[in-house]
């Protein structure tokens, strides 16, 4: 694992996810009471300081009422390696 580059695409994926809540008009606790993540979880992980699971990442989808691919549907650098 690279560290450094894991930690740019979390952060990258933080800022999306807070994004959409924002454009939704939802705050953490509305998230996380709509999904079976904590505030403090969602917190990290919009901030890039937590790495997560699928099925974590499968319930932030449901959270925010989008489809998961809806998280990822984002200019992300990484993702441009595969174009």
């Amino acid at each position: 694992m690279n560290e450094k580059r894991d930690k740019k695409r979390l952060i990258e994926f933080g800022k999306r996810m807070r994004k959409i809540r924002e454009e939704l008009g939802f705050s953490q606790d509305d998230v996380a009471t709509r999904c079976d993540v904590n505030k403090y979880k969602i917190s990290l992980i919009e901030n890039g300081k937590s790495d997560f699971t699928f099925t974590t990442f499968l319930e932030l989808a449901r959270g925010l009422g989008k489809h998961p691919k809806k998280l990822l549907d984002e200019e992300f650098e990484f993702l441009k390696l595969w174009e």
